[in-house]
């Protein structure tokens, strides 16, 4: 049997947690490596993840350490020849990971694998759709692809995508990390799905592959992007623009500009007229942008330097939003 480090990042995420490991080490077909790194919890959940399940291996980071920091100290403990990374507030079907493990030994290039991630509403499973495989718009949006069709993909939800530890480990080769730790939370997932199509991988969506997601069990619930918290706000705006500038190839940048320099021209003025407040944080977004360019030009060097012609062609491709 192949083996698969599942990460679980908990940050005060009970009861749902418990859910999230029980699914993790329920995987059929697979030896599971169960790794739940603890950012810091106060709800008494660490406590009752040891005492429920003793084979998980637990790293405490003492603080909040983002899903960024936790992340990566899960993907460093990891064992396994793959790795999937699961959000506390999601659970897995029994076969998951033996689906992705069978797609991943059937193509040795594709580096990641994701499946259809539909909606837990008060402990049910339903059929509920939450996400699927993806493309990106021209503004830098995810565009759900059909939840039918396995294909390649520009990336697969964040949520619960399993990876080849090998594709990881490349990533890490080049610009020193796997996840970007200055990112804390949000949007990391999607800089790393197009640093894997840069590096040559394939990111394969498998319909067949479920599992079932609360979306709200560290955060708070899904809302409109200004009635966020202020900190969610700036690094949504930050983060999405930093992964802009480090992966975005010439090509697609010269294609893409136009559109998106109009998006972020007009969204001060949508800002302004829905929450007025929250253009603090679009200036601090910008600002934190400004301060944090040079490494971002250091990295953008270095993974459009390491992205063969081949890799930015076939990315291009998918960029385009197929009918």
């Amino acid at each position: 049997m192949s083996d698969v480090t599942i990460v679980i990042l908990n940050w005060n995420s009970y009861p749902v947690v418990i859910d999230a490991a029980a699914s993790a080490l329920a995987q059929r077909d697979v030896a599971v490596d169960l790794v739940v790194v603890d950012n810091g919890s106060s709800d008494g959940s660490l406590a009752k993840l040891r005492a429920r399940y003793p084979q998980a291996r637990i790293i405490e980071m003492g603080h909040n350490s983002g899903f960024t920091g936790g992340m990566n100290a899960g993907t460093d403990a990891a064992r396994g020849q793959f790795i999937l990374w699961q959000n506390a507030d999601l659970v897995l079907a029994d076969d998951y990971c033996a689906r992705a493990v069978a797609a991943m030994q059937a193509d040795q290039s594709a580096g990641a694998v994701g499946g259809t991630v539909l909606r837990l509403i008060d402990g049910q499973r339903t059929d509920n759709f939450d996400a699927s495989g993806y493309t990106l718009s021209p503004a830098h949006r995810t565009v759900f692809l059909s939840a039918d069709v396995p294909r390649e993909v520009v990336g697969v939800s964040g949520s619960c995508p399993i990876f080849r530890r090998a594709a990881l480990e490349q990533l890490r080769g080049t610009v020193g990390y796997v996840l970007d730790p200055s990112y804390f939370t949000y949007g990391e997932d999607i800089d790393v799905m197009l640093r894997l199509n840069l590096a040559g991988w394939k990111v394969l969506y498998v319909p067949t592959m479920r599992a079932w997601h609360v979306r709200s069990g560290s955060t708070a619930p899904r809302s409109r992007f200004y009635e966020k918290p202020d900190h969610t706000q700036v690094h949504h705006l930050r983060n999405r623009l930093a992964t802009i500038v480090k992966t975005w190839p010439r090509p697609v940048l010269w294609r893409r500009l136009p559109i998106l320099a109009l998006v972020e021209a007009a969204l001060p003025f949508y800002l302004l007229v829905r929450r007025p407040r929250s253009l603090k944080n679009w200036v601090r977004a910008w600002w934190e942008l400004w301060r944090n360019c040079v490494r971002l030009r250091h990295d953008r060097a270095l993974i459009q330097r390491a992205a063969s012609p081949t890799a930015v062609a076939r990315l291009r491709t998918l960029l385009q939003r197929p009918a």
